[in-house]
């Protein structure tokens, strides 16, 4: 069985999008407001729909749950 790593849903978001410059730009935010998100660990709630409908948008896969929760995904050593 493989181990799995957390990544918190601000790590996810970011990592979808190309970076924190994109995933501004594309949610018309500063890049350094994104960028303060990573202290909290969470995504604002006043931004999780926008980004949820900006990655559907664009043909990104993730869900609700994730922009909340984060996600475990498998990896090997």
């Amino acid at each position: 069985m493989s181990p799995t790593k957390h990544i918190t849903p601000v790590d996810l978001v970011i990592e979808l999008f190309g970076g924190v410059r994109k995933l501004a730009r594309a949610i018309g935010r500063d890049p350094a407001a994104v960028s303060r998100w990573k202290r909290l660990g969470v995504v604002p709630t006043s931004v999780q729909k926008k980004i949820l409908q900006t990655a559907w948008d664009q043909g990104i896969e993730i869900s609700a749950h994730d922009v909340i929760f984060g996600r475990d995904v498998s990896w090997s050593n």
